[in-house]
Parts: structure tokens; C-alpha cells; sequence
């Protein structure tokens, strides 16, 4: 018989991460709580649980720990362990909780296994037939892996995600001068303020990867097209100030966007599209030294994995 479990968080993409944890351990059931109007009119409904989850934001950390207190005092959930999952590290909100009798308090952003570690310790399910892939080190969860994982998470969620994408194009027009060519310590002083930059304009559930060929991606979870275009906004108005800070001219990196499902069903297909809109940049400013190589070197690291 599978047990319920009631996630209570106002984050879709936070809920489907957890019950993607689960899917590891075993068959489960799921009472999804979003807002704390809909906690309130199904407060009475709460019974046969076997855990509680949930983000003491809901919406704020005050009155998260309203809703704890709440199932606390309601005699069919007084004894249900609670795992509180939380991007609020503070030492008081740890000690608050303690007073609640909670089970675990987990700060995002956090590895699975750790979820999952303290979901079958609560439970009690170690006794249960586990293969355990503990020693098996060497395997690690490559980029691509990750990726892959979002886009189903987003599609069987039947979300939108986006990919930003940064890159920098040597923009030489006909009737520039010739620029100072720029050393390789400039260049690394400048892409790490790059990255510093795009986390500060990210949310806590976006992922910045900075790609080897000196691409910068911003993976936005559940994100449309218009929330895609808010943060490149955020992260364009960041990359200028901080460019110009380096006295650097502000149009070093080029910015644009893809989301998923509109511009592809894969990673790979978002990313040609993502490509595409770069070469069409090129072709716009009608610029003259369009660094051919590394546009067939970008396609190569975005298709090989077809």
C-alpha cells in the first residue's frame, strides 16, 4: 500500500523535485498544498499521512511556522514527522523549529541524496529491499544529464523552461579602428565578473553553468518566455554596469533566450535555435570578422550528444 505524503509549498518546480526524490524510493502517494487559502480549507482532510514537507516561506517564514503550529495542534497530524525544506538558513528559524519537534531541516539548494537519505531514515524504509549504488563514486551526473533531467521535469509538469544564453561575438565593424587586443588575465578578470553578475540577476532555482568555450547558460526552470525576458533584462543591465566598471565596452556579450517547448523539444533543439539567433545578431550588425570557428565549434559541443 503507498503512502500519502503532503508536500505544502507554493514552488511547482520545488513540489516536482521533491516527488522526483521519491520516485527513488518507492511508490507514494501525494496531497499538493500551494497557497495557504487552500491549507486552511483542507486542514480537516489531512489524515492517513505518512510525512509532511514543507517551505517555512509559505509565503513568509512567520506565517510558515503558523501552518506547523496549526498541524502541531490538530490531533490527526500532531504526530506526523515534518521535514522542513528551506532556502532561509538562519540559526533562530533551526531553533524555532525545534520547538515543533520537526524531523529534519534541509537548506536549499541541497543534493537529493540528502532528501532521500532523510526521507528513508523518517520512514523507516532501510529494511525495505534497496540496491545501494553508495560505492559507486566514480558515476557523477554529467551537465548534459542535468539538463536532460530539467527538460522532463518541465515536460511532464507540462511547464515552460528557458535557456539564456551569453556569449561573446568580437564585433569589428568596417569603420571601427582597431581595438586593443585584450590579455588573457583581462579576459578571466572579465568572465568572472560576468559570472558573479548573471548569479546576482538569478533566482534561487535558476542554474548557471559557465560552458568551457566561454558560454554563459542560465537554466530558468518553469520560466516563459516573458519571465525568460525579465531576467535577461536583470542580467543585461548587471553585465553592462559591471563591464563598465572594467572599462569594457558594454556590448562585450551578446544575450538571448529560448524556451522549451515553443523553440524545441530537446536541449539540443533549443540550443540550435539558440545558435540561430546569435548567426542572425551577426548577419543584423553585418559585422565582418564573425569568428567562424567558434560558431562550428558551439554547434559541434550542442550536437554531439544527438
Amino acid at each position: 500500500m503507498s503512502q500519502t505524503i503532503l508536500l505544502i509549498d507554493s514552488s511547482e518546480y520545488e513540489r516536482e523535485k521533491i516527488k522526483i526524490t521519491f520516485d527513488n524510493i518507492g511508490d507514494f502517494q501525494f496531497i499538493e498544498i500551494t497557497s495557504t487559502n487552500m491549507y486552511k480549507q483542507n486542514i480537516q482532510n489531512f489524515s492517513g499521512l505518512s510525512l509532511i514537507i514543507i517551505d517555512i516561506s509559505f509565503p513568509s517564514e512567520k506565517e510558515g511556522f503558523e501552518v506547523i503550529s496549526s498541524l502541531r495542534k490538530n490531533p490527526t497530524t500532531a504526530n506526523i514527522p515534518i521535514i522542513i525544506i528551506t532556502k532561509s538558513d538562519n540559526i533562530e528559524y533551526k531553533s524555532h523549529a525545534l520547538k515543533f519537534n520537526v524531523s529534519d531541516f534541509i537548506v536549499k539548494p541541497y543534493q537529493t541524496k540528502r532528501l532521500e537519505n532523510s526521507i528513508i531514515s523518517i520512514l523507516k524504509l532501510k529494511n525495505q529491499f534497496r540496491y545501494n549504488l553508495d560505492s559507486a563514486n566514480v558515476i557523477t551526473m554529467s551537465v548534459e544529464d542535468y539538463i536532460s533531467k530539467e527538460f522532463k521535469i518541465a515536460s511532464r509538469s507540462n511547464q515552460n523552461l528557458s535557456i539564456v544564453f551569453i556569449t561573446h561575438i568580437a564585433i569589428e565593424k568596417e569603420t571601427s579602428e582597431n581595438t586593443e587586443v585584450l590579455t588573457l588575465s583581462q579576459i578571466k578578470k572579465i568572465y568572472s565578473m560576468a559570472i558573479n553578475k548573471v548569479k546576482a540577476a538569478s533566482r534561487s532555482t535558476d542554474t548557471v553553468i559557465f560552458n568551457k568555450d566561454k558560454d554563459i547558460l542560465v537554466i530558468l526552470p518553469f520560466t516563459n518566455a516573458q519571465g525568460a525576458e525579465t531576467v535577461v533584462s536583470k542580467i543585461t543591465d548587471n553585465l553592462k554596469q559591471g563591464l563598465q566598471n572594467l572599462n569594457i565596452p558594454t556590448d562585450f556579450f551578446y544575450t538571448v533566450y529560448t524556451t522549451f517547448p515553443r523553440d524545441g523539444k530537446t536541449f539540443q533543439a533549443v540550443m540550435e535555435k539558440t545558435i540561430k539567433k546569435v548567426e542572425d545578431k551577426i548577419m543584423l550588425e553585418k559585422i565582418t570578422n564573425i569568428g567562424l570557428n567558434k560558431f562550428d565549434h558551439a554547434r559541434k559541443t550542442y550536437r554531439k550528444f544527438n
